[in-house]
C-alpha cells in the first residue's frame, strides 16, 4: 500500500498519485545519495523555477505550444509551461550572458518536480509509475567551452553509471544512432535497466551534449582570454528521476516474502535493510 492512484485520480486526474510510507522513505533515501553523488563530483546543487517561459521552452528543445507534439502543461493566459524536467530553467540560467572562460566549465545540478503530458503513450509500461503526469527528478547540467564537451559528455556518462553500479541495479548503455536524435542533441547516450519482471532492458535516464544548439538559442556565449567572444557549449543529463528508479528498485530488490530489500548503498540514509 505504498502507492496511491485512486486517490491521486480523484484529486488530480489520472496518472497522478500519492506514494507513502515505505516508499515514500526511499525516495527519501534515493534524492539525498543522488544529491551526494553529484556534489561530490563538483556540481553546484540548486533549487529552479517550476515554470518557464516559450523562449527558454523551445530553445530547449520541446515543443511550442502550438505543435500537435507538445508534451507541456501550459498556463492559460500567460506565456509560461510548467517544466518537463530542470534542463529546461538551468539552460535558461545564464541567458543572454557571456561568461568568461576561465570561469567554464560550470556545473549545475537542478532537483525538481517534473511534469508530463505523455499524450499518445500506450502500452503497458503507461501503466504504474513509469509513466505519470509527474514526478522528481535530480538533473546534472554544464555550460563549457567547446573543446571541453566531448569530455564532459563522457563524465556525466559515467556518473550516472556510477550511481546504477552502487544502487546496484543491472543495465546497459546505448549510443543513439544520429536519426533518432531530437533537435537539440548532437550525441545522446541512454541507460536501460534490467527488469526481470518483463525480462527485457528499459529506459532509465539519458544524457545528451547539445554541443551549441541551446546556447546559440539563448544567446550564451563565452568571452575568450583574447577577448574574442563565441557560443559556448551545454550538456545534460539525468542523476535520478524518481519514479522510474523506484520501479527499478523494486523489480531488482523485491523478496518473495512481499518485503523490499534495500540496497546496502541506501540503508545509511534509511536505517533498516528492508522495508
Amino acid at each position: 500500500d505504498w502507492v496511491d492512484f485512486e486517490r491521486g485520480a480523484k484529486v488530480a486526474g489520472a496518472k497522478f498519485y500519492y506514494v507513502k510510507g515505505g516508499l515514500a522513505l526511499l525516495e527519501n533515501a534515493l534524492v539525498q545519495f543522488g544529491i551526494k553523488k553529484v556534489t561530490e563530483h563538483g556540481f553546484t546543487l540548486m533549487d529552479v523555477p517550476d515554470m518557464v517561459n516559450s523562449r527558454v521552452l523551445e530553445v530547449t528543445g520541446f515543443a511550442p505550444r502550438s505543435s500537435d507534439q507538445s508534451d507541456e502543461y501550459y498556463i492559460e493566459g500567460e506565456d509560461l509551461a510548467m517544466i518537463a524536467t530542470a534542463e529546461m530553467p538551468i539552460t535558461g540560467y545564464h541567458m543572454d550572458e557571456i561568461i568568461d572562460e576561465d570561469k567554464l566549465p560550470l556545473f549545475y545540478a537542478g532537483f525538481s518536480a517534473c511534469f508530463r503530458k505523455e499524450a499518445g503513450a500506450s502500452g503497458k509500461h503507461t501503466r504504474g509509475l513509469f509513466r505519470v503526469h509527474q514526478f522528481n527528478k535530480l538533473e546534472m547540467y554544464s555550460f563549457c567551452l567547446p573543446e571541453q564537451s566531448k569530455e564532459i559528455h563522457e563524465k556525466i556518462r559515467a556518473i550516472e553509471e556510477e550511481i546504477w553500479q552502487e544502487i546496484g541495479i543491472p543495465y546497459h548503455v546505448i549510443n543513439i544512432a544520429a536519426g533518432d536524435l531530437g533537435a537539440p542533441a548532437a550525441k545522446k547516450y541512454d541507460i536501460e535497466y534490467w527488469s526481470p519482471v518483463d525480462q527485457k532492458y528499459r529506459e532509465l535516464t539519458s544524457c545528451s551534449n547539445c554541443t551549441d544548439f541551446q546556447a546559440k538559442g539563448l544567446n550564451i556565449r563565452v568571452r575568450r582570454k583574447d577577448g574574442t567572444i563565441e557560443t559556448l557549449h551545454t550538456l545534460n543529463g539525468t542523476a535520478i528521476s524518481l519514479a522510474r528508479t523506484m520501479v527499478a528498485v523494486i523489480e531488482n530488490f523485491a523478496e518473495k516474502d512481499g518485503k523490499l530489500k534495500v540496497p546496502a548503498v541506501l540503508q545509511p540514509y534509511l536505517g533498516v535493510s528492508e522495508l
